[in-house]
């Protein structure tokens, strides 16, 4: 699409639905937030296991959302990886959280993507979503910054403890 000017380079648009998605550039918060998560993924993730930061996901011929993170088994090529290969995908919500929570949430479970986290940084809360029967998710939980989150390999993760310490 690049290639025959469909988009320009730079401009920050994701595959959803077979539609071109314009998405809204990165505050400051979701940038910081997004950063420490980054750090937290190269120190805590098993060497069993890889992920991808803002890169697309290529789910489908209508589907690549591009998100924050997603992780999947060490050894696969990024370009590889569709849904069921992915583990964790986390979507980094301000602005974004109704497209995060609907549309692209629809888009993950219709693709078998096994859990799926929008981290809300408005709210200071997680809405997890884990993949249940019929390529659905179960109803999301919230957890509080303050709470653990259980990323794949088994560390946990608690937003609140990622800033740094004045």
């Amino acid at each position: 699409m690049l290639d025959a000017g469909v988009i320009k380079a730079g401009e920050k648009v994701e595959l959803l639905w077979g539609e071109l998605v314009e998405m809204s550039p990165q505050g400051p918060l979701h940038a910081d937030i997004t950063q420490l998560v980054l750090k937290w993924l190269r120190k805590n993730l098993p060497d069993d296991l890889d992920f991808a930061s803002q890169a697309p996901l290529r789910l489908g011929a209508s589907d690549e959302p591009e998100s924050e993170f997603f992780i999947f088994s060490d050894g696969m090529r990024v370009n590889d990886v569709r849904g069921p290969d992915v583990l964790l995908a986390i979507e980094v919500a301000y602005s974004s959280l109704k497209v995060d929570l609907g549309v692209k949430a629809s888009i993950y479970a219709r693709h078998g993507v096994r859990e799926y986290w929008v981290i809300d940084v408005e709210s200071g809360r997680t809405v997890v979503h884990t993949l249940a029967v019929n390529d659905a998710y179960a109803a999301p939980r919230d957890v509080a910054f303050t709470a653990p989150l259980v990323a794949p390999g088994g560390a946990q993760l608690v937003i609140a403890d990622l800033a740094p310490k004045a």
